[in-house]
């Protein structure tokens, strides 16, 4: 925003920044779950523990651990779905941006539109992003246990198989 708005203004879009960049980092940390979690899953597939049964027997509960966390993890980084609904097009999110008929038609309901419902509309997409923030971090909260898991039970299955071989 430029030097004649307000403080208040100013501040609101700080927040409504916060919270997008708080998006994109559990997206960026599921991607590396959905990472880690598929070697769980390449791996536990590709060993051939036959003669020990033990060591087949760990296999499962890793894979289902590794692929419990990569469904989690899939749902971090997917669609928003069951969001409140905003009022009015607003001239913030790039979807009610792009229904105006063209650049035209939002420059005119951007430039029209008062300091106040500028600041209402920053607000209410910060209360969005916090609920999709929120989501997105308890999802990956589960699915970094879940990971911790799927790595405990592959370092068993690891040194057992050191230890039987």
């Amino acid at each position: 925003m430029s030097q004649t708005t307000s403080p208040q203004i100013d501040s609101a879009f700080e927040v409504l920044n916060y919270n997008q960049q708080l998006i994109q980092f559990a997206d960026a940390k599921a991607g590396n779950l959905i990472v880690i979690n598929s070697l769980f899953i390449a791996a536990a597939q590709a060993t051939h523990s036959n003669h020990r049964l033990l060591l087949k027997l760990l296999q499962v509960p890793l894979v289902l651990a590794a692929g419990l966390a990569l469904a989690l993890c899939l749902l971090v980084i997917m669609n928003r779905a069951g969001l409140p609904k905003m009022p009015r097009k607003d001239c913030i999110f790039f979807g009610d941006i792009a229904q105006r008929k063209n650049m035209n038609q939002f420059v005119a309901d951007f430039t029209s539109n008062t300091e106040q419902q500028h600041l209402e509309d920053s607000l209410r997409r910060t209360y969005v992003l916090a609920l999709i923030a929120s989501r997105k971090f308890s999802l990956y909260g589960w699915a970094q246990v879940l990971t911790a898991g799927a790595a405990l039970i592959w370092l068993l299955h690891s040194a057992l198989s050191v230890v039987l071989n």
